[in-house]
């Protein structure tokens, strides 16, 4: 039986469909406001093209920190299988060792990113992902959320700077060959790219500092690449949001097939 994993992300949709592996992978751009059959016509066709059919699908859970794409992407997938589980809160309590102060304040992709990797270790941990936002989970020992910093992702302070300042070329999120820009592709290459570097390794070390401890630390989202050989850490890996959501769906869907025994 395949499980189906979704993130809805500000800037893309990736869905994973695992079978004792993840046997696709595929991310769609998001638009916020699209067509109510855009979406829905896109993923049929992709899961038309690789032969995946709703009796073939154990379950099917969601993510999503974009309210407006919720409802589009979840009634969609109701129509492939029943036990389609949208992953919020509610479920927070079904995580034993992930604590939240504010279970509303927290993203769901933060939450799997957290679960995720605390099982990798079973360690503190922090995650850097490197998504539309760049953000930093903190996890303690004991599986608990101590805290999250968040900034402007990379691609996002790229376009804004083009977006904000005239004559300036839109450019893409790769180092140049050296670290001072030569034209204002590379100028702007070089002052985010080499900035973020050091706003990574900072962030990393004053939050250490502060307690006084040392953390395994996970690189993910589309952009972790860029400084797999700049920045030290201890795991890339790019899908870890859907590893943590697999892990929560199939808590999900045991918790269900037992409610559903005692009551027969």
């Amino acid at each position: 039986m395949k499980k189906i994993a979704v993130d809805i992300g500000n800037s893309n949709i990736v869905i994973g469909v695992f079978d004792n592996h993840w046997k696709h992978i595929w991310r769609l751009p998001t638009h916020k406001h699209p067509d109510k059959f855009d979406y829905a016509l896109k993923i049929n066709n992709l899961l038309f093209e690789y032969n995946i059919f709703p009796e073939e699908i154990e379950y099917i859970i969601i993510s999503s920190v974009v309210p407006e794409l919720t409802p589009t992407i979840q009634n969609f997938f109701h129509l492939y299988s029943n036990n389609t589980y949208l992953f919020n809160y509610q479920f927070y309590d079904l995580l034993e060792k992930i604590k939240i102060d504010n279970p509303m304040e927290i993203g769901t992709d933060l939450v799997a990113n957290a679960y995720a990797g605390y099982r990798s270790y079973e360690q503190p941990v922090i995650i850097v992902d490197f998504g539309t936002a760049l953000t930093f989970t903190v996890v303690n020992e004991h599986g608990n959320i101590l805290g999250v910093n968040i900034a402007p992702g990379i691609k996002t302070a790229i376009n804004t700077l083009f977006e904000k300042t005239s004559q300036l070329d839109k450019v893409s999120a790769e180092f140049p060959e050296q670290p001072l820009g030569k034209n204002t592709t590379e100028a702007i290459q070089n002052g985010i790219l080499i900035g973020y570097e050091g706003l990574v390794e900072h962030m990393l070390k004053v939050i250490e500092n502060y307690f006084q401890k040392s953390f395994k630390i996970i690189f993910t989202g589309g952009l972790s690449h860029l400084y797999d050989k700049r920045i030290s850490f201890d795991k890339l890996d790019k899908n870890l949001t859907l590893k943590g959501l697999l892990s929560i769906g199939d808590k999900i869907y045991e918790k269900n097939n037992n409610s559903n025994m005692t009551t027969k």
